[in-house]
């Protein structure tokens, strides 16, 4: 039986959400944009490379508000049906709903529910907007993987399907795991146990590429990350995308050939995978370096440094996050969900932290115990 504190807890679960936050200001003025111009605007990555404005809203953790939202107002035996009926009722900016998240919402609103809504007319069930909004599902169920990949699975499949979920399940798992596992490679080989094998599943095929290329090339990130994109970009590595589903391939395929293909899932778990392992060496602050990592290696930055942060800051807990990335934050929040427009970091990880209580008391007998 593994204990935590109620203390211990928080401050985990307070630290993964200040680790989500700053890993959103370092990705947000890289988005998307070319390696190469990163490489030469920005150089070598070790602080925020723009200033924050406390004001700024990133869609990424919309999703996770209305899930804590959720569970307040139905319980932890929450169904894929009530979550996305938060989305409808709560989803204030849609103008910020984007690729397979906005394809869901529609039919949502047309009256096409869970998991229907994340397959019907969705060109991007693949795409990385699941991955993105796993954290909740870790924080919730700490030390209790199959908790996790539970939730995950739940909320997945309101936008996603195949190893779009995975990308929620993996990055869930992850973090629920952190909170008892220090070794950032130990705890990427157990989680993929909670995936399909190599030969049934692309995404475990792309996290087992990344370790590879990474036990390659142990002394440079840059070679590695040129590497992984290449292999992600091999024409028999597309058509496999493409043949995952025989939905819409030619607008698949016209999707993946712009610059949305920034936003796939394979190649961004391949950089967090990376950044992790990277960052890991530098034994002062592998949190920071990590986070940087991910930035300059470009692509979905805001979402992957966010998870990225969000799985290190559970990892630290909030006392041990340098000051350097959470004083500038001013434990503020800020997002575009009806009536929860401004939140305090510690009161928003509070109130997840009072769910995951519930979560391990009545669901991880046997995994967790809380202590005084």
């Amino acid at each position: 039986m593994k204990e935590l504190t109620s203390e211990e807890y928080y401050n985990k679960v307070y630290g993964s959400w200040l680790g989500r936050v700053a890993g959103d200001f370092v990705g947000v003025p890289v988005e998307l944009k070319s390696y190469k111009n990163i490489k030469v605007k920005y150089g070598n990555i070790t602080n925020f490379p723009e200033p924050i404005d406390l004001n700024h809203v990133n869609d990424d953790e919309m999703y996770e508000i209305i899930a804590l939202i959720a569970l307040e107002k139905y319980g932890i035996d929450i169904t894929a049906e009530k979550i996305a009926l938060e989305w409808v009722n709560l989803l204030k900016r849609e103008d910020y709903v984007f690729t397979a998240e906005k394809i869901a919402l529609n039919n949502l609103k047309a009256g096409i529910q869970p998991p229907h809504s994340g397959i019907v007319n969705n060109f991007y069930f693949d795409f990385i907007g699941a991955q993105m909004r796993a954290d909740i599902w870790g924080l919730i169920t700490p030390g209790c993987p199959n908790l996790a990949k539970n939730y995950a699975e739940i909320d997945g499949s309101i936008s996603h399907a195949g190893i779009g979920i995975e990308g929620e399940v993996f990055i869930a798992v992850l973090i629920s795991q952190v909170f008892f596992e220090e070794d950032i490679r130990h705890n990427i080989d157990t989680a993929l146990q909670y995936l399909p094998s190599e030969k049934e599943s692309l995404y475990t095929q792309m996290v087992k590429k990344a370790v590879n290329i990474y036990e390659l090339y142990p002394n440079d990130f840059r070679v590695a990350r040129k590497i992984l994109i290449r292999e992600f970009w091999k024409k028999e590595m597309v058509e496999k995308v493409l043949n995952s589903s025989s939905v819409f391939p030619i607008e698949r395929r016209i999707f993946l050939n712009t610059r949305l293909g920034g936003v796939h899932v394979l190649p961004n778990i391949g950089l967090i995978i990376l950044a992790l392992l990277y960052g890991a060496q530098d034994k002062q602050d592998p949190f920071g370096k990590s986070i940087c990592i991910a930035a300059m290696m470009g692509y979905d930055t805001d979402c992957n440094c966010g998870n990225i942060g969000a799985i290190l800051g559970a990892r630290l807990g909030a006392d041990n996050i340098p000051a350097k990335w959470k004083e500038p934050l001013q434990d503020t929040f800020s997002t575009y969900v009806k009536g929860y427009d401004k939140w305090k970091i510690s009161e928003l990880s509070r109130r997840v932290a009072n769910v995951g209580q519930s979560v391990i008391q009545k669901k991880c007998k046997n995994g967790v115990k809380l202590v005084k």
